[in-house]
């Protein structure tokens, strides 16, 4: 006898003295069920781990919502030891238990029982309760107590023990060391021993006593328990319930529905909805038209939370729509939200050969890099490629590449990712939450991070405006940063203070959010991340969006400008308010965009910074732009006077700015180049050359223009624009005096080395006499030596200490092509020594791919210097038999 059948009999024996026999039979009932309980619990937690996995899986799936026959199914399946199913002392109660769901059936379910079959419906229970109370089990036939586990400190246990005279309840402990229990439990005391009847039996208090009766819940194991003694129901989350385990073998473990998943850490302790987990699992369990889907967002926002909690979902449902799970995360961070820092993981998936081993060991148990294992796998498998981004460009390119082989038939792929630009199949969205639904979240996280904090004492200032707006300020509503304030508040229990602390600005939260966010863009987002921040300045973060458009030479690609703009926007970097400009979202994105200029990277066009330059101080001069606009936008639908018309007029208007100006001209001579008007091109540089002929970006085009135009003249004439430039002592930035330092030296060398080729040939042709020919190359030489000095020589001098890599991509480029003209006015005039060491500096310096035209003019250097045949390093042959006599000829004029 117990505790709780004490109380149940008592209130038995009340109702029969005083004959009433009508309400016996919902306590009739609740007896039976109790017993059946006990049993079941007695059962449950002692041979658990000995049923096989196909019987623990029936299990789970017959207790969701029992019948009683499923209870006497589930008891027999668990008595492996055949303490009652199987020992004849207690033939009486199986055949009890069997009996009973019929009996249920046919007098209380399926059956009618009126008042004048009341004596047999209670005679058929007394039977029952007989035949169990006369049993061998041990747990029904001895006298015990029940307790309570509450909690465990310091090696003893606590709690309550009712005892079995179904009265007294008195204060237990317990040594830790005597047995091992678990807190928040229920447990027979019989004889020394401890039987766990939890969670099928629930004391709440010595009057409220409840037995189980269904899962309501499977994914929360919110559970059904009906009271005993008087009439009432709960509802409750149990822990056990709502593990769906059948099998763990350390590396995947099989839920109840026969889904294998593979073993990871969710990272949340109770999941609370962001809005798109329904989205992902119709995706997963009705779309049939894609394989792939991208969820994607800002760093924080529950992307990986989510799609963990929908493989919950998958696991946890009662039909299984897929065999394998197998959850991969590339992430190598994280941002520790009880620390408020960022912390390293060690064990993340980092190549496409990492995944393919890995699921061949889930799905075949095998180390394999076959893929076309999973290619072929006939079953339904989902991959979840979790921080797709963290990936490396190379690996991203192999893995969407294995995705398209996929069959939409048996595979389904979700990639999570912060990056806009990797969206590929379903895009699914999640973004920060709004200020009702941040403070939602913080109650609710509150709630299951701490759930002993009285949140009662907050409740005034939550339902405040000014707190709300506070909270989602301070957290920008990402989930992340509303967690980490949960965190401070049990800490401080004062949340007026908390909200004194802006978390998202922190060191660690400003480096987990953007100091990635470069990598996250498309080149061509790249620069228009480093371009708006040139526009942009640190008390004016805005800008407008046709000074984007022409600083990164976008103006007539503009659905190539709106892809990276779009881009930017996604990703909260930008907004654009009313299509002509854009605001940078925050101060702390600014300072990330000025740090990121100082080194641009390989990706970065160096044109940008010079276009820049041009409308610098334009900024707020609204009419230059509107007149500069309307003549760009008239290239394409007016005639060439009425375009030039609209150029001529912004550009002699007194208050047009000097930068519009030469804007104007530039983007007039781009439109006259398109069409071939060479001539009308250069005139249009000449009318303006007084005015500007100071100004870097309008000598770097005239030059170029006047050079491309081809003739003797005009080449003559780009030289000497670009020496009277630098006569001028010109106070511009070191790109851009290397860039057209480089451009002079290869003009200069192209020229004269043309000329010389010419008279040669006229010599050739007996145009010109030897003795002409002779005084020209005296005069020649003295050019040579000229070029040798400056600006050849110079360049060389400014750029022999510093790495050319550092140089935009187009200084660099002009750079390389005016020492590799130099080099040749070396070997024209002896200075191989000197040739040498350039082309040395050069090989050292430069990736392979910009080597080899140093490569060759060292060879040829050394051909004509060296005693033997030179071997060619980019062709590995010897150098040619003209090479040699050269050398020869050249040694004997020396002799």
């Amino acid at each position: 006898m117990n505790y709780i059948l004490r109380q149940i009999n008592r209130k038995i024996q009340f109702l029969k003295s005083t004959n009433r026999q009508i309400e016996l039979k919902p306590h009739y009932q609740a007896k039976l069920e109790f017993y059946l309980n006990v049993i079941l619990g007695y059962l449950w937690n002692k041979n658990w781990e000995k049923v096989s996995d196909d019987n623990r899986e029936y299990i789970l799936n017959c207790i969701l919502k029992p019948s009683v026959g499923s209870i006497i199914s589930i008891i027999r399946t668990l008595d492996v030891s055949k303490e009652i199913y199987g020992n004849k002392k207690n033939k009486r109660v199986y055949a009890a238990l069997e009996k009973y769901p019929k009996l249920r059936n046919q007098i209380i379910g399926h059956g009618y029982s009126f008042e004048d079959d009341i004596d047999n419906y209670l005679l058929s229970f007394d039977e029952l309760f007989n035949a169990i109370e006369t049993s061998d089990i041990e747990i029904i036939k001895s006298d015990f107590d029940i307790v309570y586990v509450e909690e465990e400190k310091n090696e003893i246990y606590y709690g309550i023990s009712y005892k079995s005279d179904g009265v007294d309840y008195i204060h237990w402990q317990c040594p830790q060391k005597t047995c091992d229990l678990v807190t928040k439990s229920l447990y027979i005391h019989s004889n020394d021993s401890y039987f766990r009847i939890s969670p099928f039996i629930l004391v709440k208090d010595e009057s409220s006593i409840y037995t189980f009766c269904s899962i309501e819940e499977k994914l929360t194991g919110r559970a059904r328990f009906n009271r005993i003694i008087t009439t009432g129901n709960i509802q409750i989350e149990i822990d056990e319930f709502c593990s769906t385990i059948v099998n763990d073998d350390g590396i995947k473990r099989r839920n109840s529905n026969g889904t294998i998943i593979n073993n990871f850490v969710n990272n949340y302790k109770k999941y609370i909805d962001v809005g798109i987990s329904s989205t992902t699992l119709d995706f997963l369990t009705k779309n049939k038209a894609s394989v792939f889907a991208t969820l994607w967002g800002h760093g924080g926002v529950g992307k990986t939370a989510s799609i963990q909690y929908v493989c919950d979902l998958l696991c946890k449902s009662e039909e299984k729509k897929f065999d394998y799970i197998i959850f991969l995360s590339a992430k190598d961070r994280y941002y520790n939200y009880y620390r408020g820092r960022i912390e390293k993981l060690d064990d993340n998936i980092s190549s496409l050969n990492q995944i393919v081993e890995y699921i061949n060991k889930i799905i075949y148990n095998i180390s394999s890099f076959d893929i076309d294992k999973i290619l072929d796998f006939d079953g339904k498998l989902l991959l979840i490629f979790d921080d797709f981004e963290t990936f490396n460009k190379d690996e991203k390119k192999r893995i969407t590449e294995f995705i398209s082989q996929l069959n939409i038939n048996h595979h389904k792929v979700v990639i999570t990712t912060r990056s806009a630009t990797l969206i590929t199949g379903v895009e699914i969205q999640t973004s920060e939450l709004n200020i009702d639904d941040t403070v939602s979240f913080f109650k609710d996280a509150l709630k299951n991070e701490f759930p002993d904090f009285n949140i009662s004492l907050i409740e005034k200032e939550l339902s405040n405006l000014d707190f709300k707006e506070k909270i989602y300020q301070i957290t920008s509503g990402r989930p992340l940063f509303i967690l980490q304030l949960v965190v401070l508040l049990v800490q401080k229990s004062d949340l007026r203070e908390v909200i004194k602390n802006d978390i998202k600005t922190s060191e660690e939260a400003k480096n987990f959010l953007y100091n990635r966010i470069y990598d996250y863009l498309s080149i061509v987002g790249r620069n228009m991340f480093l371009a708006i921040g040139l526009l942009a300045d640190e008390n004016e973060l805005s800008g407008l969006t046709e000074n984007l458009r022409f600083i990164l030479n976008l103006e007539e690609k503009e659905d190539e400008f709106q892809k990276a703009l779009n881009e930017l926007i996604k990703l909260k970097i930008i907004t654009v308010e009313e299509k002509d400009f854009f605001k940078i979202y925050s101060q702390d994105i600014y300072e990330y965009m000025k740090s990121y200029y100082q080194t641009k990277g390989e990706y970065y066009d160096g044109n940008i910074t010079s276009r820049f330059n041009t409308i610098a101080q334009r900024k707020d001069r609204n009419t230059e732009l509107a007149l500069l606009e309307s003549a760009d936008n008239s290239r394409m639908i007016s005639t060439e006077i009425e375009v030039e018309n609209k150029y001529r007029f912004l550009i002699n208007r007194d208050k047009t700015s000097e930068a519009t100006k030469i804007k104007a001209i530039l983007n007039f001579a781009s439109y006259l180049s398109m069409n071939g008007k060479y001539e009308k091109t250069i005139k249009l540089f000449k009318d303006y050359y007084h005015i500007f002929g100071k100004k870097y970006p309008y000598i770097y085009a005239y030059s170029k223009y006047l050079w491309a135009e081809g003739s003797a003249e005009n080449k003559n004439e780009s030289i000497s624009i670009i020496k009277r430039y630098f006569e001028t002592k010109p106070r511009i930035e070191q790109d851009q005096y290397l860039d057209l330092l480089g451009i002079l030296t290869m003009y200069m060398g192209v020229y004269a080395i043309n000329e010389k080729d010419d008279y040669k040939e006229r010599l050739t042709y007996g145009n010109i006499t030897k003795e002409h020919y002779k005084q020209f190359c005296a005069s020649q030489r003295l050019t040579f030596a000229e070029i040798l000095r400056y600006p050849g020589g110079h360049l060389y001098k400014s750029i022999k200490d510093i790495n050319l890599m550092d140089l935009t991509p187009s200084c660099r480029n002009s750079v390389l092509n005016g020492l590799t003209h130099f080099v040749e006015i070396c070997i024209r005039l002896n200075k191989f020594s000197y040739g040498i060491e350039v082309c040395d500096k050069m090989i050292k310096d430069m990736p392979e791919n910009l080597q080899t035209p140093f490569i060759h003019k060292k060879n040829k250097i050394e051909s004509f210097i060296s005693p033997t045949p030179v071997l060619d390093v980019a062709n590995k042959v010897p150098q040619s038999d003209i090479g040699i006599k050269l050398k020869e000829a050249i040694n004997k004029k020396k002799v």
